[in-house]
């Protein structure tokens, strides 16, 4: 299955898109998640343990975990790229659920907010961010697409993306996750 078509698929099934890449040699215990999760391996390799059988996938390389299903992981020694995405059987994303999922997986999380009208030019960070707003609106705007988020909206800003911002009138105040992540991509 190609990276496109894995894509169409999640959005079609109604998972929301996650974008990430975890650090060499992380190891995370038997745990289950309240989502159910698909994952394209786009670079490194990743160990899921399931029922006490490992099983290890690579690049260009597809894996499932339902909500609920105990299960262990364990990434290989240059790290994991993965396209993935959750969709969540209880409702919409809560505020909780969003702070649980950024600290489970290493990110730093910041409570913070912008004035109104406040904007900002083209620019990248060098760090993977996830944004939910909290009150108020902010568009972003990358790869000559904009798109505003509300109260309850959640993106993701990839490190290296450019992109510019631009508060509403209201202000906007907001969760971030932030994290630095290098994996190689083959």
């Amino acid at each position: 299955m190609k990276k496109a078509e894995f894509e169409a698929d999640l959005r079609r099934e109604g998972y929301r898109i996650v974008n990430s890449s975890v650090k060499p040699n992380l190891i995370a215990p038997n745990h289950c998640h309240d989502f159910d999760a698909k994952a394209y391996v786009l670079g490194g390799e990743i160990t899921i343990t399931r029922d006490n059988k490992p099983t290890i996938f690579h690049a260009g390389q597809c894996f499932e975990v339902p909500a609920g299903c105990m299960h262990a992981e364990h990434v290989g020694p240059e790290g994991v790229a993965l396209l993935s995405g959750r969709r969540r059987n209880g409702g919409p994303l809560t505020r909780e659920a969003f702070e649980s999922d950024l600290r489970r997986e290493g990110f730093e999380v910041v409570h913070g907010g912008q004035k109104p009208c406040f904007s900002e030019e083209l620019h990248a960070h060098d760090f993977d961010a996830r944004i939910m707003v909290l009150s108020g609106d902010i568009t972003i705007v990358r790869d000559n697409k904009a798109e505003t988020f509300r109260a309850g909206d959640h993106c993701e800003i990839a490190a290296g993306c450019q992109h510019t911002a631009q508060v509403g009138p209201e202000g906007v105040a907001y969760i971030v996750g932030k994290a630095c992540r290098q994996a190689s991509i083959n």
